[in-house]
């Protein structure tokens, strides 16, 4: 978590640096500390050639035409939300 001087500083290094984006600040109700998240796309393109294959392939094996990823509460991989074709 960080402070607000720290998240002022994550917004600027955000600016300074032109990432691509968007950076999204939270905190609770009444608390002293928050966080920052980068939402970003990535291409396939842009990908290391064995990241690009994994993930091509993650797409291929389950059919997959949209998803969204998540971690579970120690950061582990936990689960994925697909989006595929269904024909009943």
């Amino acid at each position: 978590m960080k402070t607000r001087d720290e998240c002022v500083d994550a917004l600027t290094k955000w600016w300074v640096n032109d990432t691509v984006g968007n950076i999204i600040f939270y905190r609770a109700p009444g608390a002293r500390y928050g966080d920052a998240i980068l939402e970003q796309v990535i291409k396939a393109r842009e990908m290391e050639p064995h990241i690009r294959a994994a993930f091509e392939m993650l797409m291929d094996e389950l059919g997959i035409e949209r998803a969204e990823m998540f971690r579970d509460k120690d950061g582990k991989p936990d689960r994925i939300k697909v989006t595929r074709k269904f024909d009943g």
